[in-house]
């Protein structure tokens, strides 16, 4: 029996490989970034509301050098998730543009251009790194879900797909009545249409939970952009169905 392959799936499972690699290295620079900061000492000077977007942060004007304090943030945020293998291919981003990206542009703003680091700005920080991993975190559970659908799905395809070149061999040897071979491929192909109502279901479902930094994409629409089509399932189940379909064709000549 030939090698079977489902050529879409696969290509699935190289992008889910990159992706989990990118995530897990951020997910893992951000953890550094707070175990660096958390030596860090603040600065006590009279407070003054900052909004950094769900959090509330604090500074004071001040006339006085700039905190090393914040120094010291800017360079283990430089060290550590501007430090990443991917970060100049994926984002290419200033500090400043990716402070703003991941803690608001008003923090992000104080703590580049600001004086002092008060104890509310460091808290609005760690908060917004806290933030950023868990969201790494999140999606990489996410994307082991979707490993492990592809998986189901390529094992129920390949299994089709045996029975299919098996009965195609009956075809060619006619051993077997040209009813009774239909019948085995009418039940593929019910098999077959069964996963891909099942898959688009899935796929219905995942399509109201956006990928938290990626602006209005499902969760197949992030992993697959560079693919040619990002419903990878859906294409092997499309190729394996066209085959049945022939197979009966030629068992009812």
């Amino acid at each position: 029996m030939p090698e079977i392959v489902q050529p879409k799936i696969d290509r699935a499972y190289d992008c889910i490989d990159e992706e989990r690699a990118l995530l897990e290295a951020e997910r893992d620079a951000f953890q550094t970034l707070r175990r660096r900061v958390s030596t860090i000492q603040v600065d006590q000077s009279g407070p003054t509301a900052v909004e950094t977007g769900n959090t509330v942060a604090v500074t004071t004007p001040s006339f006085r050098p700039q905190s090393g304090g914040l120094r010291k943030i800017r360079d283990a945020y430089r060290e550590t998730v501007m430090a990443v293998p991917h970060y100049d291919s994926e984002y290419g981003e200033s500090l400043r543009e990716n402070l703003e990206v991941e803690c608001g542009a008003s923090l992000a703003r104080h703590l580049l251009d600001g004086d002092v680091l008060t104890p509310a700005m460091y808290n609005a920080f760690v908060d917004a790194c806290t933030q950023a991993q868990d969201t790494r975190e999140r999606t990489l559970t996410r994307i082991e879900h979707e490993q492990q659908s592809l998986e189901r799905f390529e094992t129920a395809l390949t299994d089709i797909e045996s029975t299919v070149i098996d009965v195609s061999e009956q075809v060619e040897s006619a051993s077997r009545s040209p009813d009774r071979i239909d019948e085995t491929l009418e039940t593929a192909q019910t098999r077959c249409m069964d996963h891909a109502s099942e898959r688009q279901e899935q796929l219905h479902e995942r399509a109201e939970k956006d990928i938290p930094g990626v602006e209005r994409l499902s969760l197949v629409e992030y992993l697959y952009a560079d693919l040619e089509t990002t419903t990878p399932v859906l294409s092997d189940i499309a190729a394996c169905l066209e085959t049945i379909r022939h197979q009966r064709r030629r068992c009812l000549r």
